[in-house]
């Protein structure tokens, strides 16, 4: 994954100095490469220490190893950060459907870089192999899950997707082993949820997270880890893009068990036809 957009999705996250931080280098990618940790430092306005830091916190065992994955992203052409600030400019002069639109991929771009192939399908594989599944979500991510159950029930799986805490609770008391559980959250910090998420690893059951990047409690629980971004570029209703997000990587998981299984294609056939005459 380029570290142009993990530093993207970690973003919302980090300190202010961080930010700071990470603005400079998405607004400027090109020109890193000929900058020192003290010149960064100086440009920034913050310490050369906290530059360190920085790189440490990205996985980097320092600036000059975040210099040199910088540059290899910008030969790459993975970084689009030169044209950001003319972009938030634009944007001023454009429609909201255009402005949204482009936001929207932006997003979907990120999401795509942030769940690579190795990653849908181990996730695809737990869902295929698990007897139950229950989708957990709450808030915007609700409608992500029930939207995500109805495709699976119509290729045969056994799947629950209640809003209700208590309804949620008392499903997750009757899985087991062979069982699995999706936790759709984006900051990964409901204690509801870390809960649920807790009392079905103690029972045995897969459990897969779809949170954001930033390292969080229900993702660092999960069997299998797919993340989601929140928003690019500011926008005024960042649930519309989580959502966009996480709708994105549940249709790349069923498109998957489709292709990989040809039981189930016929399956949504027949769930099709039965409802046509409706």
């Amino acid at each position: 994954m380029s570290c142009l957009v993990k530093m993207r999705a970690v973003r919302e996250e980090l300190s202010a100095n961080e930010r700071k931080i990470a603005d400079f280098i998405l607004n400027n990618s090109a020109l890193i490469r000929d900058y020192s940790s003290q010149n960064l430092a100086a440009s920034v306005g913050v310490s050369q220490s906290s530059i360190i830091k920085f790189s440490q916190k990205l996985n980097y065992r320092g600036f000059t190893d975040l210099k040199l994955a910088i540059h290899e992203s910008v030969v790459k052409n993975d970084n689009d950060g030169q044209s950001d600030k003319k972009d938030g400019h634009d944007r001023k002069a454009i429609s909201i459907p255009e402005q949204l639109y482009g936001i929207k991929t932006e997003a979907l771009l990120t999401t795509m870089e942030l769940n690579d192939e190795d990653r849908i399908l181990a996730a695809v594989q737990v869902l295929e192999k698990s007897k139950r599944i229950q989708i957990i979500a709450l808030g915007s991510g609700s409608l992500v899950a029930r939207n995500f159950a109805s495709l699976l029930i119509q290729i045969g799986k056994s799947v629950i997707a209640e809003v209700d805490t208590y309804i949620q609770l008392s499903s997750i008391a009757t899985l087991s082993k062979g069982d699995a559980i999706l936790v759709i959250s984006f900051s990964g910090q409901s204690a509801k949820m870390i809960q649920m998420v807790q009392q079905a690893k103690k029972a045995g059951v897969a459990v897969l997270s779809l949170t954001n990047y930033s390292a969080n409690p229900i993702r660092s629980l999960a069997d299998v880890q797919l993340f989601s971004v929140n928003r690019e570029g500011g926008f005024e209703v960042p649930q519309i893009v989580s959502s966009a997000s996480q709708q994105h990587v549940v249709d790349v998981l069923f498109s998957f068990m489709l292709k990989r299984d040809a039981k189930a294609k016929q399956l949504l056939t027949l769930s099709r036809k039965a409802v046509e005459g409706l």
